[in-house]
């Protein structure tokens, strides 16, 4: 033990020559952020634009049944968050670990998964949306609204399973901007078809529901084309889905799943208790009040998309070290923004009434939005928690976590409105987030330890943040590091001379300076492996010229001399991995 501490000391002495500032990480989350945030503006439109136009050009009963329908929506997608979250974290984890077999045999799971789920939603749509407007014992206004509705919805449902999981794939290889446009194209779209219908051909609460359907089939057209003729995710080479490659999307797709399902039971019951509360105003109160979350909802859903494709690489790289600095940068801007935007929600809550065409509202009203955005912040953070835990494989833990919290969610609502006015039952919507934040802090701490727990004393760890003017000082310091710790002396040159050449020839390839790396070396008992991380342009390895030809650099020596070189372009960076 005492041996293990004064190993781990030196290698944090050295490490703090050369810190991991985070620099990396932090560009990439600026670069990611704003594009998801504006992505997901258009996904706030798709979001909002149904109920807003229904309460301003039909009427607020228009508005209620649109969220009185929400739940049955919500109960069907369950099965889309799923495979949107599995077939994401299994891809990038599998380009994390620079595993190409890997990676062709999860591209056609993904696929079968995506028809199957498909076709389920088609099969289990209608006797859920029954089912549920039916629990409900609505008036028959309200109740012919909300049936008007659900007949485009029942069309997009589908539609939008594939559009949904393909959109992820396309996030993990860093295709943002594509997303933007097709999704900004998506809202617009919407809008404009649900006016259209709504205005121009008189077809009332139906015509939004058609308008949201075109727009959906439209952007799931687009899509597919834009992934078969300018990405190679449909590129397999004969690969064979196994049910392992299935099985593991259904396993890392199961925490948001559960998340989703349970979303789904809450709003479901929580509807009930809403409707008991309020009447069939409730409905309004639910529409203003989840137009908020939307809006906020842009946010968390910027921060953690532009974190998972990051986390999923850093974990398959067992780069634990920049794993918890992502978490940690993630966290605080999720803290900051979502913050932000509850502190306008808290000033001006009457402005989101009038947008939904809500023109007449009273104190108990206000009161609901009031302390219904309460909870924003720590939605965004166990958001964040939870993808730290999927991406550790920690599945389970994340799905029964989610799934004891958000259980007692409708139990809070209803005590607090049972003690309490009827405003106060959207303090359940906090009372569950604060339960989520303790259980997965927690299980966060416990990572952490175990983490430091499990080091094996064999294997030696050197984590390094590298301008390009210091790779010869990093190349000493791995020598050092490696003398230090009785390390293989061969591996270790061969280690520094990977430091070396490859700062050197990303440099040279993209003639700039200004280029942040990050190092990971690992020693083991017969064997070195050197991984590196940098945000310059992609160096093109041009392997078979570098085989026909002559050697004439050291860069080329080092490719002869490693046992491996495995170089990917991923996420608008170079991610090279060479092992001794």
């Amino acid at each position: 033990m005492e041996n293990q501490n004064n190993d781990n000391t030196v290698s944090q002495s050295m490490e703090t020559l050369f810190p991991r500032k985070g620099t990396l990480t932090w560009k990439k989350l600026k670069e990611y952020i704003p594009i998801m945030i504006l992505t997901n503006m258009s996904v706030f439109i798709l979001s909002t634009v149904d109920g807003v136009v229904a309460g301003n050009l039909i009427s607020g009963n228009a508005l209620a049944a649109i969220h009185i329908f929400s739940p049955a929506m919500v109960i069907i997608t369950v099965v889309s968050g799923i495979i949107d979250s599995g077939s994401a974290t299994s891809m990038s984890t599998c380009i994390g670990k620079n595993d190409l077999e890997a990676i062709r045999r999860t591209k056609v799971a993904v696929r079968v998964v995506i028809i199957a789920a498909a076709i389920f939603v088609v099969i289990i749509e209608y006797p859920i949306i029954s089912a549920v407007i039916k629990s409900y014992s609505l008036s028959p206004e309200v109740e012919s609204m909300t049936w008007d509705y659900a007949k485009g919805i029942m069309i997009a449902l589908p539609v939008g399973v594939i559009t949904s999981v393909l959109t992820y794939q396309l996030q993990i290889i860093g295709k943002m901007k594509v997303i933007m446009v097709f999704s900004v194209l998506e809202g617009i779209l919407n809008l404009l078809l649900d006016i259209f219908f709504v205005q121009v051909m008189g077809l009332g609460v139906a015509g939004i529901s058609f308008g949201t359907a075109c727009a959906c089939t439209v952007r799931c057209v687009l899509t597919v084309i834009y992934m078969a003729r300018k990405t190679d995710m449909f590129v397999s080479e004969g690969a064979k889905p196994g049910w392992t490659e299935i099985k593991d999307i259904l396993r890392c797709g199961s925490p948001d799943g559960a998340n989703m399902a349970m979303l789904a039971f809450q709003y479901y019951f929580i509807m009930k208790i809403i409707l008991m509360a309020f009447g069939e105003a409730g409905g309004r109160i639910k529409g203003v009040c989840f137009f908020a979350f939307h809006i906020v909802n842009i946010v968390i859903l910027g921060v953690t998309s532009s974190t998972r494709p990051l986390a999923g690489l850093y974990s398959g790289a067992k780069d634990f070290k920049a794993m918890r600095d992502l978490m940690r940068r993630s966290v605080i801007l999720m803290a900051f923004l979502v913050g932000a935007c509850t502190i306008i929600v808290e000033l001006f809550p009457g402005v989101f009434f009038r947008l939904n065409g809500v023109k007449t509202f009273n104190d108990d009203w206000i009161l609901s939005l009031r302390l219904f955005a309460l909870y924003f912040v720590f939605r965004g953070i166990d958001a964040i928690l939870r993808l730290y835990l999927v991406n550790r494989k920690d599945s389970m833990t994340a799905t029964v976590l989610t799934i004891v919290g958000n259980a007692t969610m409708p139990v809070f609502a209803f005590a607090f409105s049972y003690f309490f006015s009827a405003p106060f039952l959207w303090l359940g919507y906090l009372a569950m987030e604060l339960l989520l934040f303790l259980l997965s802090t927690a299980r966060y701490l416990w990572w952490l330890k175990k983490d430091r727990a499990d080091i094996d004393p064999s294997e030696k760890v050197l984590y390094l943040g590298v301008k390009p003017e210091e790779a010869i000082e990093v190349s000493r310091m791995i020598r050092r590091f490696a003398d230090d710790n009785g390390c293989s002396a061969r591996i270790a040159y061969r280690m520094s001379l990977a430091a070396e050449e490859m700062v050197a020839y990303v440099v040279k390839s993209q003639k700039q300076d200004n280029i942040n790396i990050m190092l990971m070396t690992r020693f083991r008992t017969d064997e070195g492996i050197f991984c590196m991380f940098d945000d310059g342009e992609c160096i093109s390895l041009n392997v078979d010229k570098e085989t026909t030809g002559l050697i004439t650099d050291n860069y080329g020596l080092l490719k002869k001399v490693a046992k491996s070189v495995e170089y990917q372009y991923i996420l608008n960076m170079n991610y090279t991995v060479i092992r001794f």
